[in-house]
């Protein structure tokens, strides 16, 4: 215990100008004092370290949003998604009425070469039974260090009995590609994080796609991940020297740009989509390319994450997330929206990152882009140049209800059960063939409508195309995986998506980036 107040002293007294350490090492001691005493003299055993770990996180709790303190079992989780790694056997699941269903598997995982399909049943792992038990349970049963096994008891339609199968673990990277494809000469890929491998996956991804004229880079919900990723990939698209980010600290200001050649894309016509869930080096990428008159920028008002953010590791395995610095664009926009420190519930359910840009304040923070000097806004957040109003849909609400409760995968698994899936894959042998050919029938509807409990009497015919488009989605992500669920999406239903691919031609980007934004 005496060690982990020595470590906690060090780091506060190695970021704090020598003036102040005095001031700082006298509270510290105090601190200090006060366990010391609440030790040797309370009337009870009193167990120290949870309630220096309550300590801890109500101290950071007074920061800033994003400063916070991690468990030895979150230092190791943070640590394996900066890595984009994790270890298991590649299975994704769904928990449908009490049975544990498999919904895909990775390439070249455990669960791949063992010949578990999508809809195959799993009632008991290390010959537990799963049945009914939390969905987080599951994950902890299913994962764990490479090279360890597991196994899992499975039944399949049309087999009598369960089979017993024994997987080993290994360890894989997280695919931070969430789907990438083409849509006559435009490229769509969607980035669902920033692991530091992230460069050469997208490299991969775009080389695949063949022969494109431009490129939609797809960064919604995206949270962020390793600044060194953001860098990267931001290099691709811009020219030798020019400045993707600077970060102010308290006493400094480091300026990073993109050196050696222009980048390998620094010519491509390049649409980038974002929401208010996009955060930290989303926002990086988006205002470098914003900034740079790159590309533009479609979708919602980004969430204004842009703390520097540092972990450091403690003794005992747990460790702090402490904020260093600010980044900014280039431009100078400060990322990261305001805060009162101490309010952290306030700041995450803060709504106004979702208006729409006419709603700016007049007293924002004025920037201009440094190619074409538009005008562009500081104040958090990454502005789109073209705001795409999604909140507002016209779906009845329980619609949305029924989305929020998985009903459409519940629908297309039991759906699943009586169907033929060789028929389907004959029939339809790419998802773009079932993208242009598939056509939602009456039974389907009919089990979504019973998994819903809908009375269909007041069902309008917005809802009637949500509904059939996201079975339809579902449907393809059974055959053909995740990929698909994003391609059958994003042409039925996705009018952000669709809007940036009509937008992703070098004419339309031109005259966009030329037009004089007085929002």
């Amino acid at each position: 215990m005496k060690q982990l107040f020595i470590s906690i002293l060090a780091l506060v007294l190695f970021c704090t100008s020598a003036t102040a350490q005095k001031g700082v090492k006298r509270q510290v001691e105090k601190l200090n004092y006060v366990y010391q005493y609440i030790c040797n003299n309370y009337v009870e055993d009193v167990p120290l370290e949870p309630l220096v770990e309550e300590a801890i996180r109500a101290t950071l709790k007074e920061l800033d949003p994003h400063s916070i303190y991690l468990t030895k079992e979150d230092m190791e989780r943070a640590k394996s998604r900066l890595r984009g790694e994790f270890a298991g056997i590649g299975v994704k699941y769904l928990m449908h009425n009490d049975t544990l269903i498999v919904r895909s598997t990775l390439d070249n995982s455990p669960a791949r070469h063992a010949d578990i399909r999508p809809n195959d049943r799993i009632t008991a792992i290390n010959n537990q039974s799963v049945v009914g038990i939390p969905i987080d349970s599951v994950a902890t049963m299913l994962k764990g260090s490479p090279n360890t096994s597991v196994s899992l008891t499975l039944q399949r339609r049309g087999y009598a009995e369960p089979s017993t199968i024994t997987l080993t673990r290994k360890k894989f990277e997280n695919s931070a590609i969430s789907a990438s494809f083409k849509l006559g000469d435009v490229g769509y890929i969607a980035i669902s994080s920033f692991p530091k491998p992230l460069y050469a996956e997208f490299i991969k991804a775009y080389r695949a796609l063949g022969d494109v004229k431009s490129l939609v880079i797809d960064l919604r919900g995206n949270v962020g991940g390793a600044i060194t990723a953001a860098i990267d990939l931001t290099s691709l698209f811009l020219r030798k020297g020019d400045v993707i980010v600077s970060t102010e600290s308290h006493d400094k200001e480091r300026v990073i740009e993109k050196r050696g050649t222009d980048g390998e894309l620094c010519n491509m016509p390049l649409v980038v989509l974002i929401d208010e869930n996009s955060a930290s080096a989303s926002e990086i990428f988006a205002g470098a390319i914003q900034d740079h008159d790159r590309g533009i920028v479609v979708g919602h008002t980004s969430f204004g994450k842009g703390l520097v953010q540092r972990m450091v590791s403690l003794k005992d395995g747990s460790g702090i997330s402490i904020t260093i610095a600010r980044y900014k664009t280039p431009s100078g926009r400060v990322i990261q929206r305001l805060y009162e420190r101490g309010h952290r519930e306030k700041y995450v359910s803060d709504s106004v990152r979702y208006k729409h840009p006419d709603s700016i304040p007049n007293n924002a923070p004025v920037f201009r882009t440094l190619k074409l000097s538009r005008k562009v806004y500081g104040g958090g957040g990454i502005t789109p140049d073209i705001y795409i109003d999604t909140h507002n849909a016209g779906l009845s609400e329980w619609v949305r209800v029924a989305a929020a409760n998985g009903c459409f995968e519940h629908a297309v698994i039991d759906f699943w059960d009586v169907v033929r899936p060789e028929s389907l894959y004959e029939e339809y042998p790419t998802m773009v063939d079932f993208g242009a050919r598939f056509e939602v029938g009456e039974e389907l509807l009919k089990l979504f409508y019973r998994t819903a409990q809908c009375d269909t009497i007041n069902i309008t015919k917005v809802d009637v195309e949500y509904i059939k488009g996201m079975l339809m989605s579902f449907m393809a992500q059974q055959l053909y995986g995740e990929y698909a669920l994003n391609y059958i999406y994003g042409i039925t239903l996705d009018h952000t998506m669709q809007r940036g691919c009509e937008l992703a031609n070098p004419e339309s980007i031109s005259n966009i980036l030329l037009e004089k934004f007085d929002y």
